[in-house]
């Protein structure tokens, strides 16, 4: 028990917050606590007193975490100084799943135990704008009262909310709408150069300068590499890229600093410039480039697919070369699917943190991509999300002291939790990042693009890994709603992987019996992937506002159709009523077009849905 009576008042709230989610006791009897800021984070326990010394705010809770780690110690000393001095988290509400107001509380308190100092909301078109009815229409865009709300409760916990917005490309979801088309050069990428646009950009900027109190931001600029190839070409003809990207980061600049804000970018437009591929580690960026660059603005070097020091440390040393102000972005790993690679981004972040330790890069963001339909829970990631935060007080191994903390903050056993990763794990190899809870979910069962990607022993080791999540789900505790999800998704898997193959070869050969088993497992098929359904339909709801799940709704009933259309041919052929299956009589080929090589699903194959369920062009 914790006696917290004379604590300062700015952190009772926060504390008593922290305390609740650890499971510690308060109250008059209990250990007084004892509070002052130092160097670096310390914590002594006397018979009667906890004595605390922290950097920041925020990193008290990071010490309450320390304390019930060790609680039934009766006296200690510990000492727990950052190698790391800013962990930001980045949270993608842009596609489709828009979390609720709780949700980011939730995940706020995980965020300040773990160790992170900073979440970023990554809202495109997803925040409301006055006068702009169709920025953020129908996509669960945050008002301002939301957003300040969230905020309020960030500073309970000493946590700082960033905005994260885009200022030159992916504004996709808004290109739709004619009052915006005279803002769009190619695709979703701003026409730059033209006051209307900067008119645009600067009321962005201006409602998040006048609805959060942080004065960073992040601006984006990522990904532009149609820049100057539409609009802008036919009105000012070819001009070297960079230039037009300056130009643009300049302007853009100046509307900042109106609004005393402090921005920061993704570096990847300075890079693809320089030498065309951003991870290229080997190649020098042109001193002209790097003179040009504003040097008011941070860059984030991003890069969550190396699991390699060496290559981080290169990498940095080009960012370096700017003398701009250094952000690293590495990932967690849920963008692919229903299902995250914690397994993978736990090896690719140990990596980079411990190349940025190396180089004093003082600022590191987590980022969680939600690509293609967010489907996968930002909870799946916990074991990432603890990772770094252990990461940024140097501790690098995933041991059984690592593990016992991930325990004391989630209730869940570390192992027991990593099985969330299960509908991608074909292999052992942690390099294998396949997406094959997506793309074998999606796959059609009649066209059957992604057959060749199959291999026979797959539902055997789906069988494994429900067999191991079916003796966990009792110890999920808060969490057992998403291992739900993964579990019915492992049964679907398990049953559909094979299922378009074995069709296929059974009418190829004209054999009736095992076109008659394949009439009864798509039926078997159909019952699971309704199940499924609703699973994560209640995960969904749990978590994010109603928007964006209607793509849900159709994507899997879409499924469910095509299932029903095959059950209906099948038994016509069988019946007689017809003499053929046409998609049946078509020779799959390797899904990447190689002609003798087919690639199988060790790697990624394919997370995007459209591509997965036809190549027919009006999908």
């Amino acid at each position: 028990m914790l006696n917290i009576k004379n604590l300062d008042l700015k952190y009772q709230n926060g504390f008593s917050l922290v305390a609740k989610k650890l499971g510690i006791e308060l109250g008059d009897n209990g250990l007084v606590v004892h509070v002052v800021l130092a160097p670096h984070l310390s914590l002594e326990k006397t018979s009667t007193h906890l004595n605390i010394q922290i950097s920041s705010h925020n990193e008290l809770y990071v010490a309450l975490r320390v304390f019930k780690e060790n609680e039934d110690k009766a006296t200690f000393k510990i000492d727990y100084p950052k190698k790391i001095k800013n962990l930001t988290f980045m949270l993608d509400a842009s596609r489709n799943a828009v979390a609720t107001t709780d949700t980011v509380k939730d995940y706020l308190l995980n965020l300040v135990i773990f160790g992170y100092d900073a979440l970023q909301l990554y809202t495109e078109d997803t925040f409301e704008m006055e006068g702009e009815p169709f920025f953020g229409y129908m996509r669960g865009a945050y008002t301002k009262v939301e957003l300040q709300e969230i905020e309020a409760f960030a500073e309970e916990l000493g946590m700082e909310l960033v905005p994260c917005i885009q200022t030159l490309a992916h504004l996709n979801a808004i290109t739709r709408y004619r009052q915006y088309g005279h803002l769009f050069d190619t695709l979703d990428i701003l026409l730059v150069g033209e006051d209307k646009t900067y008119e645009f950009i600067e009321k962005m900027i201006q409602t998040v300068a006048t609805t959060f109190k942080s004065k960073k931001i992040n601006i984006g600029m990522d990904e532009a590499y149609m820049l100057g190839r539409g609009k802008y070409l036919d009105k000012n003809g070819y001009q070297n890229r960079f230039e037009i990207m300056v130009k643009h980061l300049s302007r853009v600049l100046d509307i900042c600093k109106k609004y005393g804000l402090e921005p920061m970018m993704w570096s990847d437009m300075f890079f693809a410039q320089g030498w065309g591929d951003y991870y290229n580690k080997e190649k020098q960026i042109p001193q002209s480039t790097i003179d040009q660059v504003p040097k008011e603005v941070s860059l984030v070097y991003w890069d969550y697919y190396h699991t390699d020091v060496d290559h981080y440390e290169k990498m940095i040393e080009k960012h370096q070369a700017f003398n701009n102000p250094i952000y690293f972005a590495g990932g967690a790993w849920k963008w692919i699917g229903f299902t995250p690679d914690n397994r993978f981004s736990l090896a690719a972040n140990k990596a980079s943190m411990i190349a940025c330790a190396n180089k004093g890069v003082d600022n590191v963001i987590i980022t969680s991509w939600g690509d293609n339909g967010a489907e996968a829970s930002p909870f799946s990631i916990l074991p990432s999300l603890a990772y770094n935060g252990v990461l940024k007080y140097g501790h690098q191994e995933i041991d059984d002291a690592f593990k016992h903390t991930f325990k004391v903050v989630t209730k869940v056993d570390f192992d027991a939790f990593m099985l969330i990763d299960s509908a991608n794990q074909l292999t052992n190899n942690l390099a294998h990042k396949s997406t094959a809870n997506k793309h074998f979910l999606y796959n059609d069962i009649l066209l059957g693009l992604l057959d060749s990607s199959t291999e026979a022993h797959y539902p055997k080791i789906y069988t494994k890994h429900i067999n191991k999540m079916k003796k966990q789900m009792d110890n999920y505790g808060e969490y057992r709603y998403i291992f739900e999800t993964q579990f019915a998704l492992l049964k679907v898997l398990k049953k559909k992987v094979l299922l378009g193959v074995e069709l296929r070869s059974a009418y190829q050969q004209k054999d009736k019996d095992g076109l008659l088993k394949s009439l009864r497992d798509l039926k078997q098929t159909k019952k699971l992937i309704v199940a499924f359904k609703e699973a994560f339909m209640k995960q969904w709801y749990l978590e994010n506002k109603a928007f964006g799940y209607e793509i849900q709704d159709l994507r899997i009933g879409g499924i469910l159709q095509r299932i029903d259309t095959a059950i209906l041919k099948l038994n016509q052929y069988l019946n007689g009523q017809i003499t053929r299956i046409e998609e049946l009589e078509v020779e799959v080929l390797d899904y990447y077009g190689h002609k003798d090589v087919v690639q199988k699903s060790h790697n990624i194959a394919e997370f995007r849905y459209k591509p997965v369920v036809s190549v027919g062009v009006t999908v």
